[in-house]
């Protein structure tokens, strides 16, 4: 079994600096920091109970986990970066950002060194790991397997009767609903899914009928495509859904509007899921938005929870009721009226 011996021999140090840099005690410069952690991770080194103990010690340190990827979604990153960082500055908590690839081995690290006292996951695809976290742990997103964490999101599955509902109410009886790009689908992320189910299923139940686009990458969507087919359908719809972001749903607004097309008067669009709010489109959309500093404040409070009252947050979740914001880009079908 290895040892802390083995782990000073391996980096090259003492084992008492190797005690230091788990336990927190002193402290140790971030090269030496850096060594110590990497021969922990080659070796596969866990501390026996008496380091363990000294974990308990805070460091009013929570990391947030959002691996970067080449599709990410700068605004809604940055949001829900900005907003994790006042929440826990509010409750007296510096926050680290994790972004490597390999988050669940980033994670492991910070929480098995003690670096941090708890974990918030935007990376939602990790959560299944989060039993073999040392440290409490709460995701942003509502994972299908979230024992050994909680979960805070907002209601997907209700959003997606909302929007049916609130165009079905204005007479909308066909719409077009403009998918996300299928990355998002294609990792199964929970709220893409969640909403899209509970829309078509809701759509079916009010006798409203749901066109749904054509699956596409964000980098090769095709707007003119979209609208041809869509629009020159004999059932043409009153009402776009979108999913996507500002970027596509803004190459959709400008081709409707070179086709003769106005909204609301001839097309009311409703915005679900998106965060518009710092990535704005063409012209102002009515939307039932993400909502990143509702989340991450709920996220924050739950963690510092367990980390200070030891409360049992795993398998814990948290769903927050969707709000609507009216800018005027929906209409009763026929009406020219806005909401």
């Amino acid at each position: 079994m290895t040892g802390i011996k083995d782990v000073a021999r391996e980096a090259g140090v003492s084992a008492s600096t190797v005690s230091y840099v788990l336990s927190g005690k002193r402290s140790i410069s971030a090269k030496t920091t850096e060594k110590v952690m990497a021969a922990v991770d080659k070796l596969g080194y866990t501390p026996d109970a008496s380091a363990r103990k000294m974990r308990g010690m805070r460091n009013q340190l929570i990391a947030l986990s959002s691996p970067i990827r080449g599709d990410i979604n700068k605004a809604r990153y940055n949001a829900y970066f900005l907003h994790t960082a006042w929440a826990a500055r509010n409750a007296g908590y510096d926050v680290m950002l994790l972004t490597g690839p390999d988050a669940t081995k980033d994670i492991r690290r910070v929480t098995q060194s003690n670096l941090v006292d708890g974990v918030v996951l935007l990376d939602v695809e990790r959560a299944a790991a989060a039993m073999t976290f040392p440290k409490p742990c709460v995701a942003i997103g509502y994972p299908s397997s979230h024992a050994g964490c909680a979960c805070v999101d907002i209601d997907f599955a209700l959003m997606g009767r909302k929007a049916v509902d609130f165009l079905y109410e204005k007479g909308h009886r066909t719409v077009a609903f403009l998918r996300n790009n299928e990355s998002d689908y294609d990792r199964r992320s929970g709220y893409v899914i969640l909403f899209r189910e509970s829309l078509l299923a809701h759509a079916k139940e009010r006798g409203m009928t749901i066109i749904e686009s054509e699956h596409y990458e964000e980098d090769s969507f095709d707007a003119k495509r979209f609208v041809r087919t869509i629009f020159a359908r004999p059932d043409r719809p009153s009402a776009i859904i979108n999913q996507a972001n500002a970027g596509v749903l803004s190459q959709v607004l400008v081709e409707l509007h070179d086709n003769g097309m106005t909204i609301p008067q001839d097309v009311s669009v409703l915005s679900c899921g998106t965060y518009f709010e710092g990535e704005p489109t063409r012209f102002p959309i009515t939307e039932m938005p993400v909502m990143p500093e509702e989340l991450c404040a709920e996220a924050v409070n739950l963690l510092t929870s367990a980390i200070e009252e030891r409360a049992d947050i795993n398998g814990s979740v948290k769903l927050i009721e969707p709000a609507l914001k009216r800018r005027g880009s929906v209409a009763e079908a026929g009406s020219g009226g806005t909401q």
